[in-house]
């Protein structure tokens, strides 16, 4: 009955106390106003009914248990509010059920806020489910708000919060996916636009962002051609530089320092410089390798060459089988020979995707 909004409860057995005294728990009275919500009609309900289980209680339920009585009333608000807020008004079983239970009017306002409140903010998540408010849907949220008598203020309130929020979903999923594209961004800023809302990150969410865009530079469009004073081979062009990079290699016979040797992938790059202040990654131990020498770093489309300060060292392309990065590095795995790490204080991140599009030939 009732659409199910009411579960029969079995009822509280008596102690033994209350077996001696022939009482029985109060609760029970509740409990059996609940099983009659469960299984009759709301009309068919009588005042008289609710009577006869006090007096059999000795109790008044209003005064005993006015909190599960008012929780009556919200379940069955709720329900019309979700079947047709506009004409839950007008419903006979909630008009009976408000009589029936003795409800007072400071209560059942009460209740009507709170339930109206909920009802609002679910119909503007729908409203907004595309990052737009269409004119229709604020004219129909506008009578809804008057429907279900709120204040301007909470629907003010209602109307800000969840439009924040849709946009602060929007960011968090496209950091979760590790993509922005300028089509994202475009659609992000009409989101707000449409929505009436200015956007204000936190300066973690901005970095984010803007590692984010840079990413999808280097990863989809044209390699970066940078001019360089080095001599290049021919067909050679030079797509990174950075000045004060370190060349390490591992000590004695170690050949290798990174502790997962698999092949990498523009995914995993990302989420390890886009959350390297929580992440796995780790910077390079600099007492399990030596140092052979610093200098400028060239990464071209056919060598990794060093400038360094003793010497010139280069690695060509076809001889590295995959690169790990490192938070302030990577390690450059080749074929054969030993590995060396280079760690430079600035745009590893940049090096680690371009390093990848080149060993994969995009």
């Amino acid at each position: 009955m009732n659409n199910n909004l009411y579960q029969e409860r079995s009822l509280v057995k008596a102690s033994f106390m209350q077996k001696l005294l022939g009482q029985k728990p109060e609760e029970n009275a509740i409990i059996e106003l609940n099983n009659l919500l469960a299984t009759k009609n709301i009309l068919d309900i009588t005042q008289a009914d609710i009577k006869e289980i006090e007096n059999r209680y000795l109790l008044t339920l209003s005064i005993e248990f006015p909190l599960n009585l008012q929780e009556f009333y919200a379940v069955y608000l709720n329900h019309c509010y979700c079947l047709n807020p506009f004409v839950a008004s007008q419903s006979p079983e909630l008009n009976h059920l408000e009589h029936i239970l003795n409800l007072d009017l400071q209560s059942t306002n009460t209740i009507r806020q709170k339930i109206g409140s909920l009802t609002y903010r679910q119909n503007y998540e729908k409203a907004i489910s595309n990052g737009r408010l269409a004119p229709k849907e604020k004219e129909s949220l506008d009578k809804l708000k008057e429907v279900l008598q709120l204040t301007n203020t909470i629907a003010e309130s209602i109307s800000s919060e969840t439009r924040t929020k849709f946009i602060e979903n929007y960011v968090a999923r496209i950091i979760k996916d590790q993509r922005y594209s300028p089509e994202q961004e475009k659609e992000l800023k009409a989101i707000s636009n449409n929505l009436n809302i200015q956007i204000q990150f936190s300066e973690k969410t901005s970095l984010q962002l803007n590692k984010l865009k840079l990413y999808w530079k280097l990863e989809n469009l044209e390699l970066p051609v940078i001019n360089c004073s080095i001599d290049l081979q021919k067909l050679e062009v030079c797509h990174f530089m950075e000045f004060n990079v370190v060349w390490y290699e591992p000590r004695g016979d170690r050949q290798r320092v990174s502790t997962n040797p698999k092949t990498t992938s523009f995914q995993t790059i990302k989420s390890f410089y886009l959350n390297s202040s929580n992440s796995k990654i780790h910077n390079l131990k600099n007492d399990k390798l030596k140092f052979v020498d610093t200098g400028t770093l060239y990464l071209t489309n056919k060598r990794i060459i060093l400038v360094g300060e003793k010497k010139n060292y280069n690695i060509r392309i076809e001889k590295i089988d995959f690169h790990v990065p490192f938070q302030d590095g990577s390690e450059i795995c080749k074929d054969t020979g030993k590995c060396p790490l280079l760690q430079m204080t600035k745009n590893p991140d940049v090096f680690s995707i371009l390093m990848e599009r080149i060993l994969k030939g995009i």
